[in-house]
């Protein structure tokens, strides 16, 4: 049973999985509303693309040597979001300037958010030495960080691209 002293403990000293799932959850809440179901598609599409060529960057190993492990993941995360930043601008001005108008179904926006940042996450964790740096829940890691759920934040955000994208033909 919870207690009050233990709830106390808990929101004055936050643990990294407590602050994992709030930004799981205020990201996918806020982002979704304010981005726009195409922005929300062309920062996917982002972060599939920006994902493979960051894998694939060999030459940004020698920018880090020498670094501490908590520099090479700074470095890391801002290489990583300027990729996914400047492909995701790419895509909303060339591919996804038309044809999908914005969804007034709040649902869609929702989903396709959620699933975007718990890909992002999974990302994070899957190509940063981010659990050699912070210590996180066997929850937590098994759910962004494990190698199957890496598999699922990986296909689920397309499956709910493909329901939205037959709901909106259908209309």
């Amino acid at each position: 049973m919870l207690n009050i002293s233990s709830i106390s403990s808990v929101l004055s000293h936050p643990t990294w999985d407590v602050l994992v799932i709030f930004f799981f959850i205020a990201a996918g809440f806020f982002y979704g509303f304010s981005a726009g179901i195409k922005r929300l598609i062309a920062v996917l599409f982002g972060l599939y693309t920006g994902q493979l060529i960051f894998e694939n960057l060999h030459f940004l190993d020698f920018f880090v040597k020498g670094m501490d492990l908590t520099e090479i993941f700074l470095f890391r995360i801002v290489a990583f979001a300027i990729i996914v930043l400047i492909l995701s601008y790419f895509f909303s001005k060339t591919i996804f300037t038309g044809g999908y108008g914005e969804t007034k179904i709040w649902w869609h926006i929702f989903l396709l958010s959620f699933l975007e940042v718990g890909l992002l996450m999974s990302v994070v964790f899957r190509l940063f030495p981010a659990s050699d740096i912070f210590t996180f829940s066997p929850v937590v890691s098994y759910v962004f960080a494990s190698r199957g759920a890496f598999f699922w934040w990986l296909v689920l955000p397309l499956c709910a691209l493909f329901v939205i994208m037959r709901r909106h033909k259908g209309n």
